[in-house]
């Protein structure tokens, strides 16, 4: 009587080896678009989430904070020392608390910063009183397009200081 042997053959495991093959290699592209997706949403919702920080902490701590921005370099920033400029390339300049408060295109490869032309400086402060947004100058909005590969963001800045993210498509209202 023979005995019957349990496991792969060599050919059986050859074949099941490059079927996985094929398939990754056709699935690599679609994984490579989710992920770009993802890093352009991770930026948006992090810019969004330093901007209301700023309004939030010009409020409660009752004196102007700065957003400072700059697309030279992608990062953002946050201060609550107006004496002294926060520069979001020297992350010790940006706290608020002590606590530093930067975001950085580093940590978003290939995703591209843009700011609208209604922003008249490099930085937004934000009012203690209300929150109100105030670039220097007379505030009508704005908007920060973030882009990779075509995809893009808007991240939306009114004039009473509403902030949300839309389809780079669409307009701010």
């Amino acid at each position: 009587m023979r005995m019957r042997q349990k496991g792969f053959t060599l050919i059986e495991l050859m074949i099941t080896v490059a079927v996985l093959g094929v398939l990754a290699a056709i699935s690599l592209p679609s994984f490579q678009s989710i992920i770009e997706k993802r890093r352009l949403v991770g930026a948006a919702d992090n810019l969004t989430a330093a901007l209301q920080y700023a309004r939030s902490e010009a409020i409660k701590q009752n004196q102007t904070v700065r957003f400072q921005f700059n697309t030279a370099s992608w990062c953002v920033g946050v201060d609550d020392d107006l004496g002294s400029d926060c520069d979001c390339t020297t992350p010790s300049t940006c706290t608020i608390d002590t606590v530093q408060k930067i975001v950085s295109g580093s940590d978003y490869p290939n995703v591209d910063l843009a700011v609208a032309p209604e922003f008249n400086d490099i930085y937004i402060d934000f009012d203690p009183r209300q929150g109100l947004p105030n670039d220097s100058g007379i505030f009508a909005g704005g908007d920060f397009t973030l882009d990779i590969n075509g995809q893009s963001k808007k991240v939306c800045l009114n004039v009473i200081g509403r902030i949300k993210i839309i389809d780079g498509a669409a307009a701010c209202n």
